[in-house]
């Protein structure tokens, strides 16, 4: 596998909802992202919980990704839960 094609940590967050969010936003200015340590089956059996969720990338995508949350930053949603 080329090095450029590995899956990296782009950032992890303290809230499913706010790595979804972000998630979002990078699928929609054209990099692929998922986010580990949500699970749907967690979420209907025990809530939302708070947790360390993972945004992920391919390292190729990790710049740009950076670069795109810079210009389109976030509220931290944590806070209010």
């Amino acid at each position: 596998m080329d090095k450029e094609d590995e899956i990296v940590v782009f950032d992890m967050y303290n809230s499913p909802i706010e790595a979804n969010i972000v998630k979002g936003v990078l699928e929609s200015n054209g990099v692929i992202a998922g986010v580990m340590g949500d699970s749907t089956a967690n979420a209907l059996m025990q809530g939302f919980s708070q947790g360390t969720m993972r945004v992920v990338v391919f390292r190729r995508d990790l710049q740009k990704a950076h670069e795109i949350m810079r210009a389109n930053p976030i509220e931290d949603l944590s806070s209010n839960e």
